[in-house]
């Protein structure tokens, strides 16, 4: 008899019954776009800041669009070959390294002492950013139901809003900039954490629609076809089809 066909599994990141009007799909569309509302912000934010921050760490007013331009360059250059990385693996880990890179990177902007090393982390920083928009992106287009020219407008409204709060942010804090880098940490953790357990809970559904698929697969093609031995090498190639489903 031919040998059964290889059940197709599929997942999405919403999982059934989350998708538009469902509360798993609400929160995962907030979490990204309060990520991408960070991501903007952290463009603008340093191009306002003032004297104050010149002073802390001998950056020369001159030298202010080096600190957009090294962030927006990480971040573009970035992007697209994360994207890349989350098609080819899971977009988990790629999550974890952005929401990583960009609180350190946001923390230590705040510490160090010199204008190459801000420079420098603001591009680990951009780079951070970058993991957030692939994430984002790949969580958002997964949304069931989610219409794209809707998805379009809205990220675009954030991604100005961030930017204009960004703008805001930084002529507002004046001596006290810090504090505008800072924000950083509680805000991230707010988008990041919701982010983190709806894609674990994900990937456990993903494992166990997996291993049920493999069990089937093996227990449904256990006829035999030899002589005497048929029975015993039937129930053999089915096992070895359903293990490696599981394993897959």
């Amino acid at each position: 008899m031919p040998r059964a066909e290889r059940p197709v599994v599929t997942g999405t990141v919403t999982g059934r019954g989350r998708g538009r009007g469902g509360g798993g799909g609400r929160v995962l569309y907030a979490a990204c776009a309060l990520s991408q509302f960070l991501v903007a912000a952290g463009a603008s934010v340093v191009t306002t800041m003032g004297p104050a921050l010149r002073e802390a760490n001998g950056l020369r007013a001159s030298w202010l669009p080096w600190a957009v331009l090294v962030y927006v360059l990480a971040l573009g250059l970035l992007v697209l070959p994360l994207r890349l990385l989350i098609r080819r693996t899971r977009p988990l880990p790629v999550l974890i390294l952005g929401l990583w890179l960009f609180v350190q990177s946001s923390v230590a902007l705040t510490l160090v002492p010199s204008a190459p090393a801000f420079l420098a982390f603001r591009a680990v920083q951009g780079a951070g950013a970058a993991a957030l928009t692939a994430t984002a992106l790949a969580l958002a287009l997964d949304l069931d139901g989610q219409r794209p020219d809707r998805l379009l407008l809205v990220w675009s409204a954030v991604v100005v809003a961030g930017f204009g709060t960004g703008l805001a942010a930084g002529a507002g804090v004046g001596a006290e900039w810090r504090w505008a880098l800072w924000a950083n940490v509680p805000l991230t953790a707010t988008a990041g954490i919701p982010l983190v357990r709806l894609l674990r809970s994900t990937q456990r559904r993903d494992k166990a629609v997996g291993a049920g698929a493999g069990a089937g697969s093996g227990s449904g093609s256990g006829d035999g076809d030899g002589d005497g031995g048929g029975d015993g090498d039937g129930v053999g190639v089915g096992q070895g089809e359903g293990a490696q489903d599981a394993a897959a």
